[in-house]
């Protein structure tokens, strides 16, 4: 994931990449192989947002990946989960989280649609949380 850089979905080669990732949380055994592959594509979306360019905002796509992964992904792991059924149910959230974007990761319109969705229906992110500023934000100034 190197070279041009696009505001809504990070670096050259992201997208694909999470193409390639949402396979491999479907094609993985249930269980802990399919917890590890969530937490590898929220891993990858992390990177993209490490990588972005001075002066530029953290991109969408990338950074919503990476909250809606990590909630999935949280679902196993976060204090006071983890019984079988808690298991069993999160790993079939996760598994339609990857078949859901591979139906729309081509499209621009059906990605967005699919970050909304997953970030404040399926999730539970408050809408103001998720907002990105979408032209550069005046400075405040400290007042004197």
């Amino acid at each position: 994931m190197a070279g041009h850089w696009h505001p809504q979905d990070g670096p050259e080669g992201f997208l694909e990449a999470t193409t390639h990732q949402a396979r491999l949380v479907l094609d993985v055994e249930e269980g802990l192989p399919t917890y590890e592959a969530g937490r590898d594509f929220q891993g990858m979306a992390i990177q993209a947002m490490v990588t972005i360019p001075e002066g530029e905002y953290m991109p969408e796509t990338p950074t919503a990946l990476n909250l809606i992964w990590g909630a999935l992904t949280d679902e196993m792991d976060a204090p006071g989960r983890g019984s079988p059924e808690q298991d069993v149910a999160a790993v079939r959230h996760m598994r339609r989280a990857a078949t859901e974007w591979l139906a729309v990761v081509d499209s621009r319109g059906g990605r967005v649609a699919y970050l909304d969705r997953w970030l404040h229906e399926e999730c539970g992110y408050e809408q103001a949380l998720t907002q990105w500023p979408t032209s550069p934000q005046p400075s405040i100034e400290a007042a004197d």
